[in-house]
This record gives C-alpha cells, sequence and structure tokens, in this order.
C-alpha cells in the first residue's frame, strides 16, 4: 500500500514537472531586439571613422540618397532643424515604427544622417543602431545653435573627440585578458629570543 502511494506521488511529480515546462516553452518570447554586432566589429568602425560625414560631404550628395534624422528633443526640433529633417529621439530608437522605417530606409538603399547639440550626443543613437544591424547609419560632424532666435549649424572637427569610444572599448577587452601578477611576499625579520635566565634557589634555609 505505501509503495502505491509513492508511486502516485511520484507520478504527480512527474506530470507537474512536464507541464511546468510546457507552460515555459509556450509563453517564452524571443527578444524583440538583438544585437547584430560584436564589441570587436563595433571597435573596427569607430576606429575607421568612415561613419562620420561633413557639411560638404552632404551637400555632394544628392537629397534622394540619403534622409537626415534629428535625434535631439521634440522641443528643440520644434524650434528649428534642418530642411527635410525628421525628429528621432533616443529613446524612440526601438519603437516599432522607427525600427520598421530604418528598415525600409535600408531595403531603398538610402543613408540615415544623425545630427544632435553635437557628434557627441549623436553617438549613442547612431552605436545602438549599429549594433543592431543597420550599416547606413552616418553621423553629421555638426553642432547646433540660436542666434537671435534663428537656427545655425556649423561644421565641428573630430580630431579630438570628448569620448575617445575606440580606446574605452579596446581598454576593456584588455583587461579581461590580462594577468594579475601576484604580490611578493613581504620579508619577514627574524627574531632572536634570548634565553631565559635560571633564578637561583635561595640560600638559606630552616
Amino acid at each position: 500500500m505505501k509503495e502505491l502511494e509513492r508511486t502516485k506521488r511520484i507520478s504527480v511529480s512527474a506530470v507537474l514537472f512536464l507541464l511546468i515546462i510546457l507552460i515555459g516553452f509556450l509563453t517564452f518570447k524571443r527578444p524583440t531586439h538583438v544585437f547584430d554586432k560584436n564589441s570587436e566589429t563595433t571597435l573596427d568602425k569607430i576606429v575607421k571613422k568612415d561613419y562620420l560625414l561633413s557639411m560638404d560631404d552632404l551637400d555632394s550628395k544628392e537629397s534622394s540618397q540619403y534622409i537626415i534624422v534629428d535625434i535631439r528633443s521634440n522641443f528643440e526640433f520644434e524650434k528649428g532643424h534642418l530642411k527635410n529633417a525628421i525628429n528621432v529621439s533616443p529613446h524612440q530608437v526601438f519603437d516599432k515604427d522607427t525600427q520598421k522605417l530604418f528598415g525600409q530606409l535600408e531595403k531603398d538603399g538610402k543613408t540615415v544622417v544623425l545630427y544632435g547639440e553635437h557628434p557627441d550626443a549623436a553617438n549613442s543613437a547612431w552605436m545602438l543602431l549599429y549594433q543592431l544591424g543597420y550599416e547606413n547609419i552616418k553621423i553629421l560632424c555638426v553642432e547646433t545653435d540660436y542666434i537671435d532666435n534663428k537656427f545655425q549649424i556649423k561644421n565641428v572637427s573630430l580630431e579630438k573627440p570628448a569620448v575617445d569610444y575606440a580606446k574605452v572599448m579596446s581598454d576593456s577587452k584588455s583587461d579581461k585578458t590580462k594577468v594579475v601578477e601576484k604580490a611578493k611576499p613581504k620579508t619577514q625579520k627574524k627574531v632572536i629570543t634570548a634565553p631565559k635566565k635560571k633564578k637561583r634557589a635561595p640560600e638559606g634555609g630552616c
């Protein structure tokens, strides 16, 4: 009788375990966004700097070959922006509509040109999009400003960027493979203990 009850308990446990696995399998959802590029590929791209454009580079292209994306806030975009630019803030990069737009632009063979208050502000959006697999993304090396409430834009040289992403990524890579040397043990001084003098037995007695 005890053996039968034990067998029933094991059977119930096995069924519950299988049900949990089945529910987990049915409710599992694949991540919506998966990074396509690893750190090494991104580092090579950063070192080459072929994703950077100046205003002269942009002027040399036909307007039908690219689309300009302003990554500033909606408020700043409404105050003033480049002609024919559209507004996509960095937090909107993962939106379904934005992903659909960038996917269609890549299929059409168009270059997406990002710009913000300065080139470093556009770096985060560029890096996200590049690691998601979009290779048609460029950064416009310009700074935006307002003079007498009029939108102004000027070229910026990136010879000395505020953040050297290539160095940061290479340092983090080398830290993983770096062997830490063990510290040499400190030499201890030898302590010589002097032998204790024996006490003399008291003289005399009863």
